[in-house]
């Protein structure tokens, strides 16, 4: 019995053996997912470096002339000659329509010599008068001969002093004849023609004279910007009529009142143009500068998530990603500043980062 035992023992022995003879092989890592090694997700990364940046606030606004006066005669009367064209410079104060004044001229004259004659007959009331005053102390004439005297002195003071006046309006009619421009400009329309017969009511238009310098800027800003701005601020601007020029204005008017359907406040600068290259009408795009900080801290605006209105970045920090919730600031020419959530010198993310999740594992590669 005890020999059939250890022959039984002998057999399975054997039976092991010749198992564990036959050829055998480790399962492979790659044929059981629980085993797998996470793969390093590969990115790109920049250091965030201090910079200096400029902040500016963008509007669309236009140009405008100060002053556009349509030329209008005082006088009714007949164009006798119109001495600028349409596109001349002209300045304040220059004669630029003359009215037919042969009439104007004639009422002068007469005027003139009423003047004349009434002065004459003064001066002879007046040493009538001193005569008679002696003639009254030595009783040779009665007291209402020198009162009635003294009563034509007092009526050819008063013609003098109508005939004056009659002259400084004749003189002013003959004035009158002779249109002048109210302002520096530019003669932008003519619309009445030589011999043709103006009236005053209603106003018959001769001319229209634009001023062109300065020029007047007028855009609008959001009211939560328009407080960031003041009088006697210098501010840029470009027109499409030439590209890639920058121009400048001072701003010298700020609305009192926003808009109400809007809630826009209009702005207006002055813009130099003496060699009237802008003209009234352009639109232009005004970029306004509100300050400046040497330390900001900017990003590619392509390294930045959107997640229900907030903003991420990822960090890597020890090779593993690191997802922070940024606050953003201004953006300008593809790049955002980052206000809060990260630091100088961490290494943000700039490609790869769709891939990525909190506390992954990443290899940074170069461009």
């Amino acid at each position: 019995m005890r020999q059939f035992i250890l022959y039984g023992l002998c057999v399975v022995l054997l039976f092991l053996g010749g198992c564990g003879s036959k050829e055998s092989h480790p399962p492979k890592t790659g044929s059981n997912p629980s085993v797998l090694i996470a793969e390093e997700k590969k990115v790109e990364v920049i250091e965030v470096i201090p910079r200096f940046i400029s902040y500016t606030l963008s509007a669309i606004g236009s140009l405008k002339a100060l002053e556009d006066v349509t030329i209008s005669p005082k006088r009714a009367g007949i164009i006798k000659q119109i001495h600028v064209k349409e596109g001349d410079r002209v300045i304040k104060g220059q004669t630029v329509v003359q009215l037919d004044d042969v009439d104007a001229r004639l009422q002068v004259e007469r005027a003139e010599a009423n003047v004349q004659q009434a002065e004459a007959s003064l001066e002879t009331s007046r040493v009538t008068l001193v005569r008679y005053q002696r003639l009254l102390e030595s009783k040779v004439i009665p007291q209402q001969t020198y009162d009635d005297l003294a009563l034509k002195l007092k009526l050819d003071e008063a013609r003098l002093t109508l005939a004056k006046a009659e002259l400084s309006l004749a003189r002013q009619n003959l004035l009158d004849h002779q249109i002048v421009s109210p302002i520096h400009g530019v003669v932008n329309l003519k619309i009445a023609a030589l011999g043709e017969h103006v009236n005053v009511a209603p106003k018959d238009e001769i001319l229209k004279i634009v001023q062109m310098d300065p020029l007047e800027l007028e855009f609008y800003l959001p009211e939560n910007w328009a407080t960031m701005v003041r009088l006697g601020s210098r501010l840029g601007f470009t027109v499409k009529a030439f590209s890639g020029e920058r121009f400048s204005a001072t701003l010298q008017f700020i609305s009192p009142t926003a808009d109400p359907s809007t809630r826009n406040v209009r702005m207006k600068a002055l813009v130099r143009n003496p060699h009237h290259r802008l003209k009234p009408g352009f639109f232009t795009e005004v970029s306004i500068p509100t300050g400046t900080n040497p330390n900001a801290l900017l990003i590619p605006e392509a390294a930045l998530l959107s997640e229900k209105g907030k903003f991420f970045v990822f960090v890597i920090q020890d090779g593993v990603a690191r997802r922070r919730e940024v606050e953003t600031g201004v953006r300008m020419e593809g790049r955002v500043e980052l206000v809060q959530g990260i630091q100088k010198g961490q290494q943000v993310v700039t490609a790869g980062h769709e891939q990525l999740s909190d506390g992954i594992t990443v290899k940074i590669v170069k461009k």
